[in-house]
C-alpha cells in the first residue's frame, strides 16, 4: 500500500470535513478552486462549500458539474433589522455569546454585515460538523472564517493569493490577525512566502509554500512547430487574463505596433474581460491594429487549450499596477506551460519561480514593451529553440503543479481533530 493511499485512508478515518469558505463561487476566473476541490474529492475527502456572495458569472466552466460538495449560500443581510436578527439566531448557545463578547472589540471595526456571516457560517460549520476550515484570500472569506472560528473553536487556514495581500486596500491589521490565528497560512509562491515572512513578523503565523495546481490529464502536451524565419503564416501569440491594468496588456499592444513597425508579421489573441477593455479597444484602434489584435472575451478553460494548441508563443506581459496590485502567479501561466505552448513572461512576483528564462521559457523585464518586441521577434524569426523551452516547461510542471500532490499535502495539513478549547485567538497588541 502506498503512502498516499495510507493517507487517502487516514483522512477518511479521522472523520476529517473540511469546509471551504470562498467570496463567490463558483467564479469563471477562479478555476484554480475548483482544481483543488477536485483533486481532493477524488482522494476521498468530505468537503462543503460556503459561499458569502452570489455569482455573478454568465459563463461557467465546464469542470464545476464535476463538483460534488454541497454549496451553501451564508446569507447576508441588507437591513440593520435582518442583521440583529441573524445574529440573535445564531448566538443561542451561552458559550457562543461569551466568545462573541470577548472578539467585539476587533468585531467594531468591520461591517455589520460581514459580522452576522461569520455567526451565520459559525452556526453552518457546527451544522454541518465541518472539523476545519478553509478560505481562499485573506480579505473577506479569512475575515468571515476568523469570526466562526473564534465562534466555534474549528481550526483555519487561508490561502493568499495577490490582492488579499498586495492591494493598497488590504488593512494590515486584519491581515495579521486572520494569520496569526490560522492554523496555517499558505503562500501560492515563493515571493509571496518571502513577503509575508516580512509583514507577518512578530505574529507567530506559520507560513508554508503550496503552489495551486493543475489537473495535469486535461492539459495534452504537445511540442510546438520550430518558427522559421521563411514560414509564410504570421507569429501567432495569444494572452489570457482579466483586462486589468496589473496584467500589462497595454504593453503587449504596444510591442504589436514596434513588431509591425519592424516588418515582422504577427497576430494576437487575447482572451479576458474587464474594466481595461474599452481603454485596450482604443489603444487598439488607435495604432491601427484592428487587424492584429483580436479580444476575444472570456473563454472556457477546453477554449483556452484550443487557444494554445493554435498559438506558436503565449505572452504574459504581468506588470505592478499603480494601486500596488500584482499577480500572485497567473493559472493560465502554469496551463500554457504544461500543453507546451513557449511562454514569454515578465519578471513579476511569482513568475521568474516558474519562468527561467531559457529554460522554460523567455523571461523579460516588466514595463518594457520594447523589450517584449525583441524577444516575440527572435521568436519569429527562427532565432529561439521553442521546442527546448517547452519541453523544460512541460517537466516542471509534472514536477511542481500536479493537482494531486497538492490535495495530499492540504488533507495532511488539515485533517487533524477539532480543539476542545477552541482555537488560540492572537494577543491583539501583537497581531496589530
Amino acid at each position: 500500500m502506498s503512502p498516499a493511499t495510507d493517507h487517502r485512508q487516514d483522512t477518511h478515518q479521522n472523520g476529517a470535513r473540511i469546509g471551504y469558505v470562498l467570496k463567490v463561487y463558483p467564479r469563471f476566473s477562479e478555476t484554480f478552486i475548483v482544481t483543488e476541490i477536485l483533486a481532493r474529492e477524488a482522494q476521498g475527502e468530505d468537503l462543503s462549500i460556503y459561499a458569502l456572495r452570489p455569482t455573478t458569472d454568465s459563463r461557467f466552466h465546464p469542470e464545476i458539474a464535476r463538483v460534488a460538495a454541497r454549496v451553501n449560500w451564508v446569507g447576508r443581510p441588507v437591513r440593520a433589522i435582518d442583521m440583529w436578527s441573524r445574529l440573535t439566531d445564531g448566538l443561542t448557545r451561552q458559550d457562543d455569546r461569551e466568545r462573541f463578547a470577548a472578539i467585539m472589540p476587533v468585531l467594531a471595526d468591520l461591517p455589520g454585515d460581514e459580522v452576522a456571516q461569520g455567526v451565520e457560517l459559525a452556526r453552518q460549520a457546527r451544522r454541518d460538523s465541518i472539523t476545519h476550515l478553509h478560505a481562499h484570500f485573506a480579505s473577506l472569506a479569512g475575515r468571515v472564517a476568523w469570526i466562526a472560528s473564534a465562534l466555534t473553536g474549528i481550526p483555519y487556514t487561508v490561502t493568499t493569493h495577490a490582492k488579499d495581500i498586495f492591494h493598497e486596500s488590504v488593512d494590515p491589521v486584519w491581515l495579521r490577525r486572520i494569520c496569526a490565528d490560522a492554523q496555517r497560512v499558505i503562500a501560492i509562491s515563493r515571493y509571496n512566502e518571502d513577503y509575508l515572512g516580512t509583514v507577518l513578523a512578530g505574529t507567530g503565523a506559520t507560513v508554508s509554500l503550496r503552489y495551486n495546481a493543475l489537473e495535469l490529464d486535461r492539459f495534452s502536451y504537445r511540442a510546438p512547430q520550430p518558427v522559421s524565419a521563411t514560414r509564410a503564416e504570421p507569429l501567432r501569440v495569444c494572452a489570457v487574463g482579466r483586462l486589468v491594468p496589473k496584467k500589462g496588456f497595454a504593453d503587449l499592444v504596444e510591442a504589436v505596433r514596434i513588431l509591425v513597425s519592424s516588418g515582422i508579421d504577427v497576430e494576437v489573441e487575447l482572451a479576458g474581460d474587464g474594466d481595461e477593455r474599452e481603454r485596450l479597444t482604443e489603444q487598439i484602434e488607435r495604432l491601427g491594429l484592428a487587424d492584429r489584435i483580436r479580444l476575444l472575451g472570456p473563454l472556457t478553460q477546453a477554449e483556452v487549450r484550443d487557444l494554445l494548441a493554435r498559438s506558436d508563443v503565449f505572452a504574459a506581459p504581468c506588470i505592478e499596477a499603480a494601486d500596488g496590485n500584482i499577480d500572485g502567479l497567473p493559472t493560465v501561466i502554469l496551463e500554457a506551460m504544461a500543453c507546451g505552448t513557449p511562454v514569454v513572461a515578465t519578471a513579476v512576483s511569482g513568475l521568474p519561480e516558474v519562468v527561467h528564462d531559457g529554460v522554460t521559457g523567455l523571461l523579460l523585464p516588466p514595463g518594457d514593451p520594447a523589450s517584449l518586441a525583441v524577444a516575440l521577434r527572435g521568436i519569429a524569426l527562427g532565432e529561439v529553440d521553442t521546442v527546448s523551452l517547452s519541453r523544460g516547461a512541460r517537466s516542471l510542471i509534472e514536477e511542481h503543479f500536479d493537482s494531486r500532490a497538492q490535495a495530499e499535502v492540504l488533507a495532511a495539513w488539515q485533517s487533524g481533530p477539532v480543539p476542545a478549547s477552541g482555537v488560540r485567538l492572537a494577543d491583539q497588541e501583537g497581531a496589530a
